[in-house]
C-alpha cells in the first residue's frame, strides 16, 4: 500500500513537471503518507461510532416493540399522491362515479370545516362567557373597594380666601379623632336611622306622604350632647329641610300641606334645563338657602346677645329691631363710643349696618319700617336712597323699575362705586344689593367677611330670570355661583381636611347635591349619613342617575366634568346593606326597596333602576340564605306563608304574586341550579310554584348521587336543606339523603291539592326509576345482591331475559330516557353483571351444587347475563370500552 502511495506521489510530480501548461500554479500536496493514513483512520473510526449509535437507537426502539428498519421502510414507501384519489381507480368516461366521488369528497369537506367551525364558536363562547364572568366579579370587587375607599386627603394648596375667612365662622368646632366608643355611636346612628326608613317604607306602601328630611334630622341627634359632629349633622339636615321646603312636620308626618314622594322629580330632571318649572325649582333652591343662612344668622345674634348681655343693653322689648342694635353695640361700640370710624351713625345707630343686619336676618319689612322711620336723617346721607330701598323691597323679584334703575345706575356710578376703605362698607353693601351691579365683583370688604356670610351674599345677587332687562354680563344664577364653588373647591373651605360637613354644606347650599353626596360618601365617619342624605334627595326626585352602561366603575359620582352631574343611587345604596345584610336581611331589604324611587326615570333608565333593585334583592336572598324571613314557607299542608319581599310587592314595583315568583323567586331558582346549589334551587323552585322544575333539580342530582358512595353527606354532594330554612317543603329538617328527600317531595306533592299535577309524567316517573337505581346501588354495596338485582329488573331499563326483539326495542328506547339515567347506564351496567357473576358464583360455589333447583337458578342467571351482554352488544358505542370489558370479563367467567 505504502509502494503504491509512493509511486501514486511520483507520478503526480512527474506529472505536473512535464506539462504543457507550466505557467499555471497548480497547488501541491502538503500532507506526508503518514498524515495521510492517520485522517483516514480517523474518519474511519468516526463512521462506526455514527453507525453504533444507530445501532443503539434501534435496539432501544426494538425493545419497544418497534422495528425500526420497517418503519423507515414503510414511510418511505408512502405515496401521498393520491391522497383525495378514489379508492378504485375511476376511468375517464365514468361520469357517475367522478360526481359521486366529488359529492363524497365534499360531505368530507363540509363535515371538516363543521368541526373547525364548532371548535372555534366553542372557544368563543368560553371567552365570552369567561369575560362576562369576569365583569362581574370585577363589578363586585369594586363595590366592595368603594366601600372601602381611602378618604382623600386635603388639598395643601392654599386658596384665595373669601372676604378674609375661609370656612363658617359659627359653626360648631371640629370634631375630635374617633374614639374607641366611635363604632357603637355609629350603630347607634344606622339603628336610628333604619328605623325611619321602615317607617319610610311603610308610608309609601300605605300612599301616605312622610317628611323625611325631618325625620333623619331627629334620628341623626346624638345620645351624647358633646358629639360636636351629630351636631353639625342635624343642623345639616336643618338646611335640607330648607332646600326642600319641608315644613310642618311632626314625627315625619306632616301638619299642613304635605310634599309627596318626587315632588321635584319632573322639573330637576328635565332635559331642558330652562323651562320653567326647572328655573322655578332653582329658584326655590336658592331661596330656600338663603332662608336658612338668615335663620342661622338670628341664632348666632341671639347667642351672641346672650354672651355679653351688658354690652347689648337689649332692653325690655326683645324685638328683631332692639336685636339687632344690641347685636350692633356687642360688635362696634365700646366704652359707649362707636369703635369703627367708617360707620355713618344717625340718631345714635348706624344705620347702614342696621338695614343691612335687618335684611341679613331675613327681616326685610323691619328694614323698611327702620327706613321710613329715619328717612329723614338717612336723606340727608343719601337723598333718593330710601324711595330705591322701597320700590326694591315692594318687587316681587327684587328689581327696580326701569326708570328707577337708570337713576340709580347714574348715581351709583357717580358716587358710591369708587367708595374708599374710609367710607361705610354697608352702604356699598345696600347699594350693591339693590341695584345688583359689578356683578363680577360680589364681595364687599369689611361685610362679608365669614363664608356663610358672603354666601348669604351671593344668593341675593343670584336671579334665575335672566333677560328682562339685564345686560348679558350681568347673568348670575345659581348654576353660576355652583361653577364659582367648584373652582374654590374643598381645600378653599375646609384646608385641614378636618371639617367635611363644611364643604358638603356648601355643595348643598348651591344645589350641587349629586357632587355633595359623593364628596361625603368619601369620609368613612359620614357613610351612613351620606347614604340616608341621597336617600332624602331620591325621595323628592332631588338626585340624577346615570344609565346602567356608565356604572361598572368604582367611582359613584358619573359626569362630573358636566353641569348635570349623575350619582350610581344603586350601587351607593347596595354597598351601604352589605355592611349589615348577614346580620339583618330583612332591615337591608327595606333599603333595597328604594331602589325603586327612580322607576319613574325615561326609559330606559327607570327600567334599569327597578332590574337594578330586584337584582340586588336575589343577591340579598341568595347570599344570606335567609329564606323563610324573605320569601316565606310552604307547609305540609299546602298552606303558604308569605315573606317580607311579597308584603312589599308594591315597593318594588311587581304587579302582583306572580310577577314577584317570576323575578324574584324563580330567577333567583335558576341562578343557584345553574351554580349547582342543588338544595337552594330546590327549595326556591317549590317556593316559586315550579314543582316541574324541582323534580328536573332532583332527578339531576340523584344522578350525579348515583356514582357517589352510598352515604355521603349534603357536605359532600347530597342535598340537605340549606341553613336557615325553618318550614317543611315536603322535607325534615336535617334530611341529608338524596333519595329520601325526593321521597318526602313526591309524598308532600301527592298530598297537596295541585302540586302534583304540575310535574310532568316524564319526570315523575324519571325520579321514580332513578330512586329505585339508587336503592339498587345502596342494596349492592351492602351485599343485598337478590334485592339490588330485583329492584333494577323492575325500572325495565335493563331487559334480562331472552327476546331478542325486547332486547331490541329497549335499546331503542334508551334515545327517550332522560340524561341523567343514561349517564350512569355504564355503571349500572357494570353493577348487574357483577351481581349475576356473584350470584352464579355463590350457587356454583355452594354444597348443594348438584341441587336441581340450583341448577336451575344457576341456569337463569347465565341467561340473563347472556341477554345483558347482547343489550350492551347494541348500546357499544354509547359505553366506554372499560365498561364492554369488564362486563365481557364477567361474561366469560360466568360462562
Amino acid at each position: 500500500m505504502a509502494d503504491s502511495l509512493s509511486a501514486l506521489l511520483e507520478r503526480s510530480r512527474q506529472l505536473q513537471t512535464s506539462t504543457s501548461l507550466a505557467a499555471v500554479d497548480l497547488p501541491s500536496i502538503q500532507l506526508g503518507l503518514d498524515q495521510i493514513e492517520s485522517q483516514s483512520r480517523r474518519i474511519a473510526g468516526r463512521s462506526l461510532k455514527e453507525a453504533g449509535h444507530t445501532g443503539n437507537a434501534a435496539y432501544l426502539l426494538a425493545s419497544g416493540g418497534v422495528n425500526a428498519d420497517q418503519l423507515s421502510s414503510n414511510i418511505n414507501t408512502v405515496n401521498l399522491a393520491g391522497t383525495f384519489e378514489p379508492l378504485v381507480p375511476l376511468s375517464d368516461t365514468d361520469v357517475e362515479g367522478y360526481v359521486r366521488h366529488t359529492h363524497e369528497q365534499a360531505i368530507i369537506s363540509a363535515i371538516e370545516e363543521g368541526r373547525r367551525a364548532t371548535t372555534a364558536d366553542f372557544y368563543r363562547n368560553l371567552d365570552t362567557k369567561m369575560r362576562r364572568e369576569w365583569e362581574r366579579q370585577k363589578e363586585k370587587m369594586f363595590d366592595e373597594l368603594g366601600r372601602h375607599h381611602a378618604q382623600a386627603g386635603p388639598s395643601t394648596e392654599t386658596s384665595r380666601r373669601l372676604g378674609g375667612q375661609n370656612g363658617f365662622e359659627r359653626s360648631a368646632p371640629a370634631a375630635p379623632l374617633p374614639s374607641a366608643s366611635g363604632s357603637l355611636q355609629m350603630h347607634s346612628k344606622m339603628m336610628r336611622y333604619d328605623s325611619v326608613i321602615r317607617r319610610l317604607n311603610e308610608f309609601r306602601k300605605e300612599g301616605f306622604a312622610f317628611g323625611l328630611v325631618s325625620a333623619l334630622g331627629e334620628a341623626s341627634v346624638g345620645s351624647s350632647s358633646g358629639d360636636s359632629r351629630a351636631a353639625q349633622t342635624t343642623e345639616t339636615w336643618r338646611l335640607l329641610s330648607h332646600l326642600v321646603q319641608e315644613r310642618d312636620v311632626l314625627n315625619g308626618e306632616f301638619q299642613r300641606t304635605a310634599l309627596q314622594e318626587r315632588q321635584y322629580a319632573q322639573a330637576y330632571l328635565a332635559q331642558d334645563q330652562e323651562q320653567q318649572s326647572t328655573v322655578e325649582l332653582r329658584r326655590m333652591i336658592g331661596e330656600g338657602a338663603k332662608g336658612y343662612l338668615e335663620e342661622q344668622f338670628l341664632a348666632y345674634v341671639e347667642k351672641t346677645l346672650a354672651s355679653r348681655p351688658a354690652e347689648a343693653s337689649l332692653g325690655g322689648v326683645p324685638s328683631i329691631q332692639n336685636k339687632i342694635r344690641a347685636f350692633l353695640n356687642v360688635k362696634y361700640q365700646k366704652n359707649g363710643k362707636w369703635s369703627n370710624p367708617a360707620l355713618e351713625i344717625a340718631n345714635n345707630t348706624p344705620v347702614w349696618a342696621r338695614m343691612y343686619y335687618l335684611l341679613r336676618s331675613g327681616h326685610a319689612k323691619e328694614a323698611l319700617a327702620f327706613a321710613t322711620e329715619n328717612e329723614s336723617a338717612i336723606s340727608k346721607l343719601e337723598k333718593s336712597f330710601v324711595p330705591y330701598f322701597k320700590a326694591w323691597l315692594d318687587a316681587p323679584d327684587r328689581r327696580l323699575p326701569k326708570l328707577l334703575r337708570d337713576r340709580f345706575l347714574a348715581e351709583y356710578n357717580q358716587r358710591i362705586r369708587y367708595l374708599t376703605d374710609t367710607s361705610d362698607p354697608y352702604k356699598h353693601a345696600l347699594y350693591k344689593l339693590l341695584g345688583r351691579v359689578e356683578i363680577q365683583r360680589r364681595n364687599v370688604p369689611g361685610v362679608t367677611q365669614t363664608t356663610e356670610d358672603w354666601l348669604w351674599f351671593q344668593l341675593s345677587l343670584v336671579r334665575e330670570t335672566e333677560g328682562q332687562g339685564e345686560a348679558p354680563h350681568e347673568k348670575y344664577g345659581l348654576r353660576d355661583l355652583a361653577a364659582v364653588l367648584r373652582k374654590f373647591g374643598e381645600a378653599h373651605f375646609d384646608p385641614k381636611g378636618s371639617r367635611p360637613l363644611l364643604y358638603f354644606q356648601v355643595l348643598l347650599l348651591s344645589g350641587q347635591f349629586e357632587r355633595a353626596v359623593a364628596f361625603l360618601q368619601q369620609h368613612s365617619h359620614y357613610q351612613a349619613d351620606a347614604v340616608h342624605f341621597a336617600i332624602a334627595l331620591a325621595y323628592y326626585g332631588l338626585l340624577r342617575v346615570p344609565s346602567r352602561s356608565k356604572t361598572a366603575d368604582v367611582e359613584l359620582l358619573v359626569d362630573a366634568n358636566t353641569d348635570t352631574p349623575s350619582l350610581s343611587f344603586a350601587r351607593l345604596v347596595h354597598r351601604y346593606t352589605r355592611l349589615f345584610a348577614q346580620s339583618d336581611a330583612a332591615e337591608a331589604l327595606q333599603y333595597l326597596h328604594l331602589v325603586c324611587l327612580n322607576a319613574d326615570l325615561p326609559a330606559p333608565r327607570g327600567d334599569e333602576q327597578v332590574a337594578l333593585a330586584h337584582e340586588y334583592v336575589r343577591e340579598l336572598v341568595m347570599e344570606t340564605r335567609q329564606y323563610s324571613e324573605l320569601l316565606g314557607d310552604v307547609r305540609n299542608d299546602g298552606t303558604k306563608v308569605p315573606g317580607q319581599i311579597e308584603r312589599d310587592l308594591k315597593l318594588l314595583h311587581l304587579a302582583d304574586s306572580r310577577a314577584y315568583l317570576l323575578g324574584i323567586v324563580k330567577a333567583a331558582a335558576e341562578r343557584a341550579d345553574l351554580e349547582q346549589r342543588f338544595s337552594e334551587a330546590i327549595l326556591l323552585y317549590n317556593l316559586a310554584e315550579e314543582y316541574d322544575a324541582v323534580i328536573a333539580v332532583l332527578n339531576v342530582e340523584l344522578g350525579n348521587s348515583l356514582s357517589r358512595p352510598a352515604g355521603a353527606s349534603a357536605s359532600t354532594g347530597g342535598v340537605g336543606l340549606p341553613e336557615g330554612f325553618t318550614g317543611t317543603v315536603g322535607m325534615a329538617a336535617g334530611q341529608e339523603d338524596v333519595a329520601l328527600v325526593a321521597k318526602s317531595i313526591l309524598e308532600h306533592y301527592d298530598r297537596a291539592a295541585g302540586m302534583g299535577g304540575k310535574v310532568s309524567r316524564r319526570r315523575r316517573e324519571t325520579c321514580e326509576v332513578l330512586m329505585r337505581l339508587k336503592e339498587a346501588l345502596s342494596a349492592y354495596e351492602q351485599g343485598k345482591l337478590e334485592q339490588a338485582l330485583q329492584t333494577i329488573e323492575s325500572t325495565n331499563l335493563i331487559p334480562l331475559h331472552s327476546d331478542l326483539v325486547h332486547l331490541i326495542r329497549a335499546a331503542e328506547d334508551l334515545a327517550s330516557v332522560d340524561d341523567a339515567i343514561v349517564r350512569n347506564l355504564d355503571a349500572v351496567l357494570v353493577v348487574t353483571m357483577t351481581a349475576l357473576y356473584r350470584l352464579h358464583q355463590q350457587l356454583k360455589d355452594s354444597p348443594y351444587g348438584a341441587d336441581a333447583s340450583r341448577q336451575q337458578r344457576m341456569h337463569e342467571l347465565r341467561s340473563k347475563a347472556r341477554s345483558l351482554m347482547t343489550f350492551a352488544g347494541m348500546l357499544r358505542y354509547r359505553l366506554t370500552s372499560e365498561t364492554y370489558s369488564q362486563l365481557t370479563r364477567l361474561d366469560v367467567y360466568l360462562n
